[in-house]
């Protein structure tokens, strides 16, 4: 489905990650998706040469997100919606589904 739009599977499955999930670092999107970390690295540097994606480093981590200047960007998250309804549910609450963080316990002091 990604290859016919995007001209490649990964470039599509990573923009989609980044489109549900906001903000992400490299690192986290191939774990995620189960792809070799340079090849999301490549990706990722692509998309924001192109202008759909900008980064930005936070302490040592880039983090790459949706660029909202990208004068398509309406379009763009129109259309990875639309994809998003046809990913199966096991795959879209794998993959797509924002991920949420532990809530931390207030541990006493020793």
């Amino acid at each position: 489905m990604f290859k016919g739009i995007f001209g490649s599977e990964k470039k599509g499955k990573i923009l989609l990650y980044i489109y549900t999930n906001g903000e992400s670092y490299p690192r986290e999107i191939a774990s995620r998706l189960n792809f070799y970390l340079n090849g999301v690295q490549n990706q990722l540097l692509n998309l924001e040469k192109s202008g759909i994606l900008y980064s930005k480093l936070k302490g040592k981590v880039r983090l790459f997100g949706m660029n909202p200047r990208y004068p398509f960007k309406r379009e763009l998250e129109s259309l990875l919606e639309k994809i998003l309804e046809f990913i199966p549910r096991e795959e879209k609450e794998k993959l797509y589904m924002p991920r949420l963080r532990p809530r931390q316990t207030n541990k006493p002091l020793k």
